[in-house]
Formats: structure tokens, C-alpha cells, sequence
């Protein structure tokens, strides 16, 4: 499983890599590698998986990178697991680090804020997809900006 730690207000970590708002495209590239072929209709996101299940995806504004969602592997931060794992384990975690998960989201159509670490999560229940309770994604993006 891949594992990154996230860094609030500016990406990610993977290894020695970090991931981070404002890299260009290419840059990123020589880091995770080539994406797999994208057939959506949007060419501003890169998608990564590891062994033929999802990873990452990655948007880019005029080739910068400028949203990261986490779709699978391990994502944390100060040790609490914020991807694989399920709702009530993620609150509890967080709560104990002083930091709170909204039930809703300002940010996004679908999940959840958590203001403090400038990231919106998401369980399948929220989205309508199976899964139930467990996080479905975490979406960390620069425009999610902490007043």
C-alpha cells in the first residue's frame, strides 16, 4: 500500500517527494512517473494507481498542480490515518489531536471539511457509493484556505 503524510496547506509527502501546490506538471511526472491513460474528458488531471487500484488523482491549473485527491494507499498526519480507515476511527483520532471533522462541507458539493488540516473528506455513504462508513477520499486542494 502507498503511503503519503499529508502537509496541510501544501500537499503531500510520498518518501522523499514532496507534492506540493504549485509544482508544474512535468515536475510532478518525474517524481510519481507516468499517469495511467486518462479517458476522461478533462486533460488538467493525472491519475495514478498502484498494482490496477486507484491511487491518485491530481489537478493542474495551467499546468500547476493545484488539487490532490487521495483515492487509495494510506494518507496521515501526526500519525492518525485519515484515508484508510472509517469515519468514527478518523473522528475519534483527530478529536484527540484537538482538530475537528465537520458533518458537512463548504468547500465541495459532497463530504466533509476539516478546517484545520485544509482538507475535505468523504465516506462512500456520502457520496452514494458503496463502502458505507469508510473514506471513500480525501481531496486537499489551494483553494482551501484557512481564515
Amino acid at each position: 500500500m502507498k503511503h503519503c503524510e499529508l502537509v496541510p496547506g501544501k500537499g503531500i509527502r510520498h518518501g522523499d517527494h514532496d507534492i506540493f501546490f504549485g509544482l508544474r506538471r512535468n515536475a510532478v511526472r518525474k517524481v510519481l512517473g507516468k499517469p495511467v491513460p486518462n479517458d476522461s474528458m478533462w486533460n488538467d488531471e493525472d491519475e495514478y494507481e498502484v498494482d490496477g487500484d486507484e491511487w491518485l488523482r491530481l489537478r493542474y491549473l495551467d499546468d500547476t498542480l493545484c488539487d490532490i485527491e487521495v483515492l487509495g494507499g494510506s494518507l496521515a498526519h501526526d500519525g492518525v490515518e485519515l484515508k484508510h480507515t472509517d469515519i468514527r476511527t478518523l473522528k475519534a483520532g483527530l478529536n484527540n489531536c484537538g482538530i475537528a471533522v465537520d458533518d458537512l462541507t463548504e468547500w465541495l458539493s459532497e463530504g466533509r471539511d476539516c478546517v484545520d488540516l485544509q482538507i475535505v473528506v468523504a465516506t462512500g455513504d456520502d457520496i452514494g457509493e458503496p463502502g458505507g462508513d469508510k473514506i471513500a477520499w480525501v481531496i486537499t486542494s489551494v483553494d482551501f484556505k484557512v481564515e
